[in-house]
């Protein structure tokens, strides 16, 4: 008797990705602050802040996932990521707003709300908005001010975690400009 096929979920979030020029500019970043934490740099491809991690999720509630992203208010803004630290415990390293502009709060609130109104769990703790640069890091880097970069935040992104032989890379299901009206 043959078994029915098991539907394989994916391990999706929802991210703020940057455009190609401002990964890149992270990215030499990533590779200076890894050296100095004793970490592995993320590659620039997948620099992105994340507003919400799902998790694992059937294949059949993607479609709504996608409509969530849809819906989101659009307002495009500038973030200032001008504070590069560790979370210890984590043992990554990253960088991050002083302060968190009002759009971007906004955004990840409104997006929580969604979430949990169609029933899907994310984090449970406070969001703090950062950018990881390294994992595994083997050495604290107190916070500290960094030169300032500034991104100017224009896209919306439900991601994918692809696991792979090369490591992880994601893979957008679904996205929108916040650049649109």
């Amino acid at each position: 008797m043959e078994r029915p096929a098991k539907s394989r979920t994916l391990r999706v979030f929802f991210a703020l990705v940057p455009d190609v020029a401002t990964q890149a500019l992270l990215g030499v970043l990533a590779r200076d602050v890894a050296l100095r934490a004793g970490g592995r740099p993320i590659v620039n491809a997948n620099i992105h802040l994340t507003l919400a991690f799902v998790g694992e999720v059937d294949p059949d509630r993607i479609d709504l996932l996608r409509e969530i992203v849809i819906a989101l208010p659009r307002e495009a803004f500038v973030l200032t990521l001008d504070c590069v630290g560790t979370f210890r415990r984590a043992e990554i390293a990253w960088i991050a707003p002083s302060h968190a502009p009002a759009p971007l709060l906004e955004l990840q609130s409104h997006l929580a709300a969604a979430l949990a109104k169609d029933d899907f769990r994310i984090e449970e703790r406070p969001f703090h908005a950062h950018i990881t640069l390294a994992r595994r890091c083997t050495r604290n880097i107190a916070r500290a001010r960094a030169i300032p970069l500034e991104w100017r935040v224009g896209r919306i992104s439900l991601l994918a975690s692809i696991a792979g032989n090369g490591g992880v890379c994601y893979r957008e299901l679904a996205g929108v400009s916040l650049f649109e009206t």
